[in-house]
């Protein structure tokens, strides 16, 4: 059975490399984006337990910037990307361990990658909505 993370994370790779093959900082590229995506569900996912369970999970909140535009973009990404820029550093680019994923699992017909992102986006557009009517906001 394949694993469906590695899938998402060797179509996004061949696919970039496919259409920017001169694009030698593909691998930042291409990490930026999924750690992203995995960011955006993993607030998704917050916001669903934050909704309908009574379970509350600790967020980071500095308060560095004047403002807060900085301070909540700082905010996210400590909460919910850093545990991914680990975790996707680990799993795929340590001692190029995507190369070993890529002979596996190479080209696929489904473009994995590519349903990821935009279900993720979609996804965190609706729960952002549905957060702004529920608290008045929007």
């Amino acid at each position: 059975m394949k694993n469906i993370y590695y899938l998402i994370w060797v179509d996004a790779i061949l696919s970039f490399k496919k259409h920017n093959p001169r694009n030698k900082n593909w691998k930042w590229i291409v990490f930026f984006i999924n750690t992203w995506m995995n960011a955006l569900n993993f607030w998704v996912a917050f916001m669903i337990t934050k909704y309908f369970t009574t379970l509350s999970l600790p967020l980071t909140n500095f308060n560095l910037f004047p403002g807060h535009l900085l301070d909540d973009f700082l905010n996210f990404t400590v909460s919910f990307a850093s545990p991914f820029i680990v975790l996707n550093y680990f799993l795929i680019f340590h001692n190029d361990r995507y190369e070993k994923l890529i002979k596996k699992y190479g080209v696929q017909n489904i473009k994995y990658a590519l349903i990821y992102s935009m279900t993720s986006t979609f996804g965190a557009f609706v729960v952002a909505i549905l957060h702004g009517i529920l608290t008045h906001t929007i």
